[in-house]
């Protein structure tokens, strides 16, 4: 199917869903793939993660993106050659991608219990206070999901999501929140966006512009 999402998140930033529910060839089928590609396309073992990375190239065709234009850089960091940024993710049977002039970075995920088992070890102390919401779900994915767009728009290996990034407090279903990196004793603070959907969630982080 085509784009179950899109959004014009500001005049510069786009992001856009897929849903995932066709074949590989399906998926396949249209689009331009470079040496390049089509190798990383055969290292892919799952299916899942073949359908995903072609999925991600339908989302880049369909906002006009010459496929010679998408690359990876040596930590394996999507990026755009026409200058603009670039950030992914795919789970299970969906993608996203986000196009901005600054710094993104997105991810999604769905609301799964098995978060509550693992997010003694990504939740920062000041964002455990709070005991009710170390049993909640969606909660639990919204931290987390921003936390992987902090990582991917600070592009900086080795942030441990514990005590590295920080989600300033946020009440239930908040479109808008406040993110920060610690790394080499600064602090870089990036402006979240939330979107919520029935089994799943997204955030987008940027660079907030009197930081650019």
């Amino acid at each position: 199917m085509p784009e179950c999402f899109k959004e014009l998140i500001n005049l510069d930033t786009h992001i856009a869903v897929w849903k995932i529910n066709e074949s590989e060839s399906e998926l396949a089928r249209g689009l331009e793939l470079s040496k390049e590609a089509l190798t990383r396309l055969s290292q892919r073992r799952s299916i899942i993660h073949r359908k995903g990375y072609l999925a991600i190239r339908k989302l880049l065709k369909n906002h006009d993106i010459d496929p010679l234009a998408h690359k990876y850089d040596k930590n394996g960091a999507p990026y755009l050659t026409d200058g603009r940024h670039l950030s992914i993710s795919h789970t299970k049977d969906l993608a996203a991608i986000t196009i901005s002039s600054q710094p993104v970075g997105i991810d999604l995920e769905y609301y799964q219990e098995k978060i509550i088992r693992i997010a003694p070890r990504f939740l920062h102390l000041k964002e455990s206070l709070d005991l009710n919401m170390n049993k909640n779900i969606h909660y639990l994915s919204q931290i987390w999901t921003a936390k992987e767009a902090l990582y991917k728009v600070n592009r900086k290996p080795g942030i441990n999501f514990k005590t590295q990034l920080l989600i300033d407090p946020i009440e239930a279903n908040s479109k808008e929140g406040i993110g920060s990196v610690f790394y080499k004793n600064r602090i870089k603070k990036y402006k979240l966006h939330f979107r919520y959907f029935d089994n799943f969630c997204l955030s987008l982080a940027i660079t907030k512009k009197n930081d650019v």
